[in-house]
């Protein structure tokens, strides 16, 4: 009969001892067109009592007034964003598919938390006359990026995740 019981309580600590946190930062800086804007990087994690924590998707990274989203993704170069064909090697050639951009000293998601996030970025938005909307991000520089990335509750936001930053008029 103890058995069973510990094993019930168990059961309920495992299912139900579990928060789903957003971690994020926000700068102000010059995006690749050259206005000043406000950047958003986040990513959403479940903590666990007494089981693994998990990441859930990729880290996002969202400029003010932007239509572009930034995906973030693990690999075995570590945390990077990939060039695609509207991406144009700035600080350095970059080919297709290679990094645009990564996060420093920390190779996988789960591994990263609050505290300082450095974010290097090589690559800048090419559009052209047939581009729709303003899809800048994060204007490529020599200098990694220094983000003050903070942990809250992902019910602290209407549908658990924080929202692009407004445009300002």
């Amino acid at each position: 009969m103890q058995k069973k019981i510990f094993m019930f309580f168990l059961l309920i600590a495992v299912f139900t001892g579990c928060t789903q946190y957003v971690y994020y930062g926000v700068i102000e800086s010059d995006d690749c067109s050259g206005e000043m804007r406000n950047h958003l990087i986040y990513w959403t994690k479940t903590e666990r009592l007494f089981w693994f924590d998990e990441c859930s998707g990729s880290i996002r990274l969202l400029t003010e007034c932007s239509l572009e989203t930034v995906a973030f993704d693990e690999t075995e170069k570590g945390i990077i964003f990939r060039c695609i064909s509207n991406h144009k090697g700035v600080t350095h050639p970059v080919d297709l598919g290679e990094p645009c951009g990564k996060i420093i000293g920390v190779k996988k998601i789960d591994e990263l938390s609050e505290g300082v996030l450095l974010l290097e970025v090589y690559c800048e938005y090419d559009g052209d006359e047939f581009t729709i909307g303003n899809h800048s991000y994060l204007k490529a520089q020599d200098e990694p990026y220094e983000f003050n990335v903070i942990r809250k509750k992902s019910s602290e936001f209407k549908d658990g995740v924080p929202k692009r930053p407004e445009c300002r008029e």
